[in-house]
C-alpha cells in the first residue's frame, strides 16, 4: 500500500507593515507635526510641519519608496 501524496502549500506571503507618516519635526522638535505624502503619478516626495510651516520637496524613484503606501 501506498501513502497518499502530501500537498504542498507555499509559505504564506510576509505581509508588510504600513509605514509611519507622521513625524516628529528636526527644526522646532515637535512631535508627530510632520506630515508626509508621496506622489507616485509626479515622483515626488513632500515633508511639511504644521507648526514651524517647514516645507521639504525632493523627487523619488521606485526603489526609494519601497512599498504602496495607498494614498
Amino acid at each position: 500500500m501506498g501513502k497518499r501524496k502530501s500537498i504542498f502549500l507555499p509559505p504564506p506571503k510576509k505581509r508588510m507593515d504600513k509605514l509611519d507618516i507622521f513625524f516628529s519635526c528636526p527644526f522646532c522638535n515637535h512631535g508627530s507635526s510632520v506630515v508626509f505624502f508621496i506622489d507616485m503619478k509626479n515622483l515626488i516626495g513632500e515633508a511639511t510641519c504644521g507648526i514651524c510651516h517647514f516645507f521639504f520637496s525632493t523627487t523619488i524613484t521606485g526603489l526609494s519608496v519601497g512599498t504602496d503606501f495607498g494614498m
